[in-house]
């Protein structure tokens, strides 16, 4: 044992001995919560639905229209944009008593009818991933086409309140879940006491994990600054040598669990490997990827991140450019899409199948290694073609 490791050691030891703010920072995150009980503080789809419910004055949460009167006057007194001359003053009198509230109508995430006012709220709901090219545009045009006569309302909704990436939506007005925050909490301390107990437990749970979505819980903010304050040097050690996280573990114990299949490199956002099916047909000619234990020049890799897990199949450079080339043809004529820069003589990597799924908790081994074999079922459905391809270019 090195000096410097046995100082890593004695730190890790300090650190998790005696240390009444790492107790006190794991008694406040084993308090329990619905919604991180139920692994959905990151969905997108979840948050939807909780605010659709919220929105309704119908909903049984048994505040009637304050909500959506004080989110709607909230946003458009935040914004520097006009809608129809709505001013903020305007709404707070208005009635909301015939309200629809709309999910995934056309794929928008929320829309709220209000038949009476004639008023449209569309909102588009980001927790972590950012839009689509023409996403929002699309929403709007659909929005004013199905209510032409409405005044329309768009809701641009992310933890922070950054501005949309779509040039041809800037008429979105951006709202963050720090200020939806705010507002849940005023209503909440006003009216907690008539509210049914189940309702003030779950709306509580709601705003508590907002407040760690976005960073606005100040005690535990406060905690964690102790902790890494008194603590860097461990804690820095502990996230170097535990990077190693449960997406990377379960490709590993996937791949080594029938033996079936080589493994090349692994880190903690990418693993690379080959069928040994595979690596019976592909030579030892590649030069792209000088990390892997093998220089082949075909793999498949595994990568994770952005709540999702992709999977790719990758022709790399070869020594022989034209036996590159054949290869790339072979598989477009079997069926494999390649881009047209994959038959470019100087191309250094091709992709020529991909598939991604989305994932609820990238730590969460037992749903990443569900869908790690998810995903190898449907690469393994493409293998046969594979092979076949490279029995014929590299007889």
């Amino acid at each position: 044992m090195t000096q410097n490791t046995k100082k890593q050691k004695e730190l890790i030891d300090i650190f998790l001995a005696d240390n009444p703010e790492l107790e006190e920072l794991t008694d406040q995150l084993a308090t329990f919560n619905v919604f991180r009980a139920l692994k959905i503080e990151n969905m997108e789809i979840r948050h939807s639905n909780v605010l659709g419910w919220l929105l309704d004055p119908s909903e049984s949460h048994g505040l009637g229209d304050i909500i959506l009167r004080r989110v709607l006057s909230n946003t458009l007194l935040l914004s520097d944009k006009t809608i129809d001359h709505i001013s903020p003053a305007q709404v707070e009198l208005m009635d909301f008593y015939d309200i629809e509230v709309r999910r995934e109508w056309k794929n928008i995430d929320l829309l709220v009818i209000d038949r009476i006012n004639k008023i449209v709220i569309l909102i588009e709901n980001k927790i972590h991933a950012g839009e689509s090219k023409g996403q929002l545009a699309k929403y709007k045009k659909a929005v004013n086409e199905e209510f032409a006569s409405y005044s329309i309302v768009p809701i641009f909704l992310t933890l922070t309140g950054y501005e949309n990436n779509d040039n041809e939506a800037d008429d979105y007005i951006a709202y963050s879940y720090v200020e939806l925050l705010s507002v849940l909490e005023k209503i909440f301390n006003q009216r907690q006491f008539q509210l049914a107990e189940p309702v003030a437990v779950f709306i509580k749970h709601y705003m508590e994990t907002l407040r760690r979505l976005t960073m606005q819980d100040d005690s535990m903010i406060e905690l964690c600054k102790t902790i890494y304050r008194k603590h860097r040097e461990a804690i820095d050690t502990i996230v170097k040598y535990g990077m190693k996280g449960a997406g990377q573990q379960a490709v590993e114990d996937v791949l080594s669990k029938d033996g079936d299949y080589e493994i090349l490199y692994s880190n903690p956002t990418r693993v690379w490997f080959i069928p040994r099916t595979w690596a019976n047909l592909i030579p030892e000619n590649g030069t792209a990827w000088t990390h892997l234990e093998r220089p082949v020049s075909i793999v498949i890799w595994i990568k994770f991140g952005d709540n999702k897990i992709y999977g790719r199949f990758e022709l790399s450079k070869m020594n022989d450019a034209k036996l590159r080339l054949k290869c790339a043809e072979n598989l477009k004529e079997a069926g494999f899409k390649l881009s047209k820069k994959a038959f470019n003589e100087n191309a250094t990597y091709s992709r020529f199948w991909s598939k991604s799924y989305k994932v609820t908790d990238m730590t969460d081994y037992e749903e990443v290694q569900t869908i790690i074999e998810k995903l190898l079922t449907k690469a393994k459905a493409e293998f046969p073609k594979a092979e076949k391809v490279f029995q014929t270019v590299f007889k």
